[in-house]
């Protein structure tokens, strides 16, 4: 006699929301008394060239709150992510992807910085004299940079064995009962399913949020290995989220350095536009002109940046009117089984530094509900 098959556990996007997520799963107590089989289901994985729908390998990507400082919730799961990944760094250093700088945040407008900053080592709030005259408050602190595609397969690493992944595009919940999704994840109806589908949440059957939108970022990738911190400029008010212009300098150990932005919400163009790549090497420029080659720095070169650059890239946040969703959805009914839903998506921006935070809450949920 044949005995019952465990029911699976669905993981539905492969980005770094949904690759903590399941490597939160698999150290759970839930995995470890009964090791039900996780399979994450993704229409774009890490080694896939690079997308502005999956936005986790364009990403610049830094740790660098946005959390507003009456959102304790962000804060939460903020910080406890620069925990792990600074932890992280500490047991294994640059070869996580992980890189440990000063970072230098300038305020244009405002003389607060977020609160959620002062959590960080070595905050120091700066001289004017330091600064341009433009920059009405500033502050440095140790923060992190991430290397995208190496943290990710990092990630992937750490779910050999215990979680299978498959390219598939699953057009609903549903859809998990369909004969072409059950050849992958078996027979038996999952047990429960994370919905960590970044911008695809705006489509996938049974729970189309039409809360979900693009923010466009553009950012440029030059070669610059003598730049070793990083650097922000904050013009207008975060609102709570992603408000304002903001510039950013964001280094990498093997010396590539990200510049950006832009926030351009609803904006679905998934090409590079030339007028915004000038202006971000102007604003790069602007307030950091060390980014410029130091061999030599002639002050006649109208574009001193143009011959480092790599490349340019255009990636679509995951962004959601209010907030990230993290939280329980309606059950699903798969004929006369039931399955639970969590949700893990909606994340915006703040993808890479709030991930093991938003995991870690998720699977806390599915663990409280079964």
């Amino acid at each position: 006699m044949l005995e019952p098959q465990l029911r699976p556990i669905v993981i539905i996007g492969a980005g770094v929301i949904g690759l903590t997520t399941a490597v939160r799963l698999v150290e759970s107590s839930l995995y470890a008394e009964s090791k039900h089989p996780i399979h994450i289901l993704a229409n774009h994985l890490p080694s896939d060239p690079l997308d502005p729908k999956y936005a986790s390998t364009i990403a610049g990507a830094h740790h660098l709150s946005f959390a507003d400082d009456n959102d304790l919730r962000q804060r939460k799961w903020d910080s406890r992510t620069f925990q792990v990944m600074h932890d992280e760094w500490k047991r294994e250093g640059e070869k996580t992807g992980l890189m440990v700088l000063k970072q230098t945040e300038y305020y244009v407008g405002t003389d607060k910085h977020l609160r959620i900053y002062e959590d960080h080592p070595d905050l120091t709030t700066l001289d004017r004299s330091t600064h341009s005259s433009s920059i009405d408050h500033s502050i440095s602190f140790t923060s992190l940079t991430m290397t995208p595609a190496i943290y990710l397969r990092r990630l992937l690493d750490r779910l050999k064995g215990r979680a299978q992944i498959h390219r598939y595009h699953l057009p609903s919940l549903s859809h998990l009962s369909h004969p072409s999704c059950t050849a992958l994840i078996g027979s038996s109806t999952p047990l429960a399913v994370f919905v960590c589908a970044g911008i695809g949440a705006l489509t996938l059957g049974d729970v189309e949020d039409r809360e979900v939108y693009p923010t466009r970022g553009q950012i440029v990738s030059l070669k610059a290995p003598w730049m070793r911190s990083g650097w922000t400029r904050q013009v207008g008010s975060l609102d709570g989220g992603e408000g304002g212009e903001r510039t950013y300098i964001i280094p990498r150990p093997d010396g590539t350095v990200i510049i950006g932005g832009t926030r351009e919400q609803g904006d679905w163009y998934p090409y590079p536009r030339a007028a915004t790549t000038d202006d971000i090497l102007r604003r790069a420029h602007d307030i950091c002109p060390e980014i410029v080659p130091p061999y030599p720095r002639d002050q006649s070169i109208t574009e001193p940046l143009k011959d480092i650059v790599q490349g340019v890239l255009v990636g679509f946040r995951p962004s959601r009117v209010g907030g990230t969703r993290v939280e329980l959805g309606d059950d699903l009914y798969l004929g006369n089984d039931r399955v639970k839903v969590v949700h893990n998506y909606g994340h915006g921006g703040a993808g890479w530094q709030s991930c093991w935070g938003t995991a870690e809450d998720a699977i806390a949920q599915l663990l409280r509900s079964l």
